[in-house]
């Protein structure tokens, strides 16, 4: 390999590039099969070199990367100092490529790495070459000044060096500022001098530089015979040594002659012919092939470096296991009571999460007993009160939500069964398309009733095995949820077909669709959707259709759009068992057999219509039978308003302001916590005492509750007088606040009875709004609530609810303190002008208004103030 190098390097020194990069092609496919690292990357760089000097500029630019690329596999502390010596040189003929075509930022990145690598060689004959490529990128950009501080650092150091070489390109490159300068004669005497110092027997295409300059600096100096001759002999020289690279640069200068000779036309000639040269030299291929180039050699240094971490990731982990398999020879016991102690772990944490899971089911299915529970029972202890002519209406709700629980507890085991595979399915052959034409007619006379439109549509008949249970809880369930949503003078669809062994079945409806955050919750047990504006069900009917489905192995799907409607996709495999046995079509009996799932319709709960002075109650309850049983309880004494869901309870209250409010804990789109503070951060209802009405029984979900701000918690069923008795109870204490505030001593009692900080901060703002519309003569109670940001019924609500006073009455008692104040403090002022400070027009009038609060008239309670 020595010797093909040496071999490659003595054609190039004789210009005969095209067999130096043979040579250097065989050295380097030597160097591949032997691994030599070294000689790989000498041989890529002086291919790239050789390349370079042919005008192949995408050639070199490959070499001296891939020879770059090879130098950076080693870490920069591994390397020797030849192979640090081919890094720079990989860098230096990279920088040259970029220089030849114009990339000058690049070339001086490169420039200046290569740079880098020989100050640490300390190379003088390496560091004269990068200083004077260096100073060919700034002479290119037109910053002559600094190209003069890179050639004079290049002759420094090729001085040192003692390489002739290096003092030609310096002379050539001091003579190329001179002739930028306008010194022509300095110049020609630089580039003979450059001349003189090349050895034309080894280097002509060194040789070829200066004497390119040379010619150009006498066309510029007029000595054009000089120049011509020049000419000739470089343009030999070049075909000799085959660079035609100096031939575009030949016809440029030959133009240049012609037109100082005034042979315009040969000149116009000679510039095409040399832009021509130099595009078939460098074109806009070769730049993109350059750009790829850098992508590729980027992209095979990332993957080397993914290798490199995956192979020292691989060997790690093969020692590991290495390691973990001598540890368990040595520690066999060990390793086996450590496995015991993970497996009992590993059943901690699945018990763990079955605990939780059976905790919230037992949460919702708690209360969904607690609730009609609680209607039941209640108007259970409430019939014995009542003569049996009132009894038929509260015995029908007690129906209802006993049916409401059968069905329930129905459906549950219905799951258990599906999902434990307990029973053998009665398999039936017969025709289901008119097994569940059969369901849908159940359904006809209700869907007159709410003016919907029930169609079915089928290709026909369709012969497969089916259980007819499954088929009726599956139809029986999506057709009560499409009926649940679909509002009246909608459209109910069930459609039918076979295709490819598959029975294809759609219930679709115009209903108010779900939420896309929904859609991937609904076949959840007891799942209920936040924006739900229906009747709430039990939350297991789509559950069970899923269990039923996955049992059969079918699949079911949904894709809903709010406002628009649902559409449940069924898709159930065509059965042909033996065992089935064939299903005797009897319409009458079918239908009658088939017990559809009417939803329960919600009544409309209406508010009382009596004054702001009653005291007022706000029910908050998603169970509209719940709601106005809770409700029954206290119309006879209160006026009682209802909402549905905790958006519309807390819009409500704050139109309303009442004095208490009663809620669910469990509701859609806002639960009760979340109502409770709201209502706490709202300063105009954060008075308002809240009762908690729930089916959660934990100690953790009342201090949850408690938490919120809710002042009591009632656990479904509840005993009616209990509720009755906390209501009045929380409402007397606030009674109790109110009269003690107004007392002039309710500084002497205890803590408990004092006004909350809420309420203190919202008097406070109203006394600093009382004093500063005083003092503009602006006081009026619409005025007051305005600044408030209150309505005149919300104020007026707010102010009784805490002090027990109207808001006049409240006005009038903040006058009163003010000039008593006043009268205490500002002697110079007159009984008058007090009366002005304090809202009244006439003296008189505040002469009354003061006499009857503090029961002396305003001079003398002056004088008794001074006494």
């Amino acid at each position: 390999m020595a010797a093909l190098a040496a071999l490659g390097h003595g054609y190039q020194t004789a210009s005969q590039y095209a067999d130096a990069v043979k040579t250097h092609e065989l050295q380097l496919h030597l160097a591949e099969m032997l691994d030599d690292t070294l000689m790989k990357t000498s041989a890529l760089n002086d291919i790239g070199v050789n390349y370079r000097r042919l005008g192949l500029y995408y050639d070199a630019l490959d070499y001296h990367l891939r020879a770059l690329e090879t130098c950076q596999s080693y870490a920069e502390e591994d390397m020797n100092e030849k192979m640090l010596k081919c890094k720079a040189i990989a860098y230096n003929g990279a920088g040259n490529v970029y220089l030849s075509i114009g990339s000058y930022q690049k070339a001086d990145e490169m420039l200046r790495k290569a740079l880098a690598v020989e100050k640490r060689l300390n190379s003088h004959l390496g560091m004269n070459v990068d200083l004077a490529n260096l100073g060919s990128v700034y002479e290119n950009r037109g910053l002559i000044d600094s190209a003069w501080i890179f050639y004079k650092g290049s002759m420094y150091h090729s001085e040192l060096a003692n390489s002739y070489t290096g003092k030609a390109y310096g002379h050539m490159n001091f003579g190329r500022i001179y002739a930028l300068q306008g010194n022509y004669r300095k110049a020609i005497e630089e580039f003979r001098e450059s001349m003189n110092l090349v050895h034309t027997d080894r280097d002509l295409w060194l040789w070829m530089q200066p004497a390119l300059s040379l010619a150009d600096a006498y066309v510029e100096a007029g000595m054009t015979d000089s120049a011509r001759i020049q000419l000739d002999s470089a343009q030999a020289t070049a075909h000799r040594i085959a660079a035609k690279e100096y031939l575009s640069k030949i016809d440029r200068v030959r133009a240049k002659l012609n037109e100082h000779e005034g042979n315009h036309k040969l000149a116009l000639m000679l510039y095409k012919q040399a832009d021509m040269r130099e595009d078939s030299m460098v074109n806009a291929r070769n730049l993109f092939e350059i750009e790829t180039l850098q992508r590729v050699i980027s992209d095979r240094q990332h993957q080397r470096i993914e290798d490199i971490r995956k192979h020292e990731f691989q060997r790690e982990q093969w020692w590991k296991r290495l390691s973990m398999i001598a540890l368990f020879l040595v520690t066999g016991l060990l390793g086996i009571v450590l496995y015991i102690q993970r497996l009992r772990r590993k059943s901690l944490l699945e018990l763990k999460h079955i605990l939780t899971v059976r905790e919230h089911f037992f949460t919702s299915i708690t209360h969904e007993f607690r609730t009609p529970l609680t209607v039941i029972l209640g108007l259970t202890q409430d019939l014995q009160q009542y003569p049996a002519s009132e009894v038929q209406n509260k015995a029908q709700i007690i129906s209802r939500h006993g049916n409401g629980l059968l069905t329930l507890i129905n459906q549950l085991l219905d799951i258990t069964k599906v999902k434990s595979s307990i029973g053998n399915p009665n398999w039936k052959r017969g025709n289901i398309e008119a097994h569940i034409l059969m369901i849908v007619e159940t359904y006809r006379e209700y869907a007159k009733q709410r003016n919907i439109d029930l169609q079915f549509m089928s290709q026909g008949p369709v012969e497969m095995n089916f259980v007819p249970d499954y088929a009726n809880k599956v139809l029986n369930n999506l057709l009560a949820n499409a009926f649940k949503f679909t509002p009246e003078f909608g459209q109910i669809k069930v459609k039918l077909h076979q295709q490819n062994k598959h029975l294809f079945i759609d219930v679709f409806d115009t209903g108010q669709g779900i939420a896309p955050e929904d859609i991937q919750h609904v076949f959840e047990p007891f799942f209920q959707g936040q924006d739900c504006s229906a009747p709430i069900g039990t939350g297991v009917g789509l559950t069970l259709v899923k269990q039923i489905i996955d049992a059969v192995g079918g699949t079911i799907s949904v894709e809903s759009t709010i406002n628009q409607g649902t559409t449940f996709h069924l898709i159930i495999p065509i059965r042909s068992l033996q065992c089935a046995k064939t299903l005797v079509e009897k319409t009458d009996e079918t239908i009658s057999s088939n017990e559809p799932l009417i939803p329960i319709q919600n009544f409309s709960l209406f508010d009382s219509e009596e004054e702001d002075t009653q005291t007022r109650l706000l029910i908050i309850e998603d169970n509209r039978d719940v709601a106005a049983y809770i409700g029954s309880l206290f119309t006879e004494h209160f006026a009682v308003s209802y909402a549905s869901h905790g958006e519309e309870g807390l819009e409500k209250a704050i139109d309303l302001v009442p004095d208490l409010i009663i809620t669910d804990l469990m509701m859609p789109k806002m639960d009760g916590l979340e109502l409770c503070r709201c209502v706490r951060a709202n300063e105009i209802i954060n008075h308002i005492p809240i009762i908690v009405v729930t089916a959660k029984v934990t100690e953790e979900e009342r201090i949850k509750g408690i938490a919120a701000g809710a002042d009591a918690y009632v656990t479904k069923p509840f005993n009616n007088e209990e509720l009755r008795t906390r209501v009045e109870k929380l409402l007397d204490r606030h009674r109790s606040l109110r009269c003690k505030y107004c007392d002039s001593q309710a500084n002497e009692h205890s803590e408990e009875s004092q006004p909350s900080e809420a309420e203190r901060l919202f008097l406070s703002k109203t006394v600093d709004h009382i004093y500063a519309l005083l003092d503009k003569r602006q006081l009026e109670v619409a005025t007051l609530a305005e600044r408030l940001c209150m309505s005149q019924r919300q104020f007026y609500r707010k102010i009784v609810a805490i002090t027990g006073e109207s808001p006049a009455t409240f006005v009038l008692r903040i006058k009163m303190q003010r000039a008593s104040i006043l009268l205490k403090t500002k002697v110079e002022l007159s009984i008058e002008d007090i009366a002005l400070k304090t809202g009244f027009e006439h003296v008189s009038s505040f002469y009354h208004a003061f006499k009857k609060v503090y029961g002396v008239t305003p001079s003398k309670y002056r004088k008794m103030e001074k006494g």
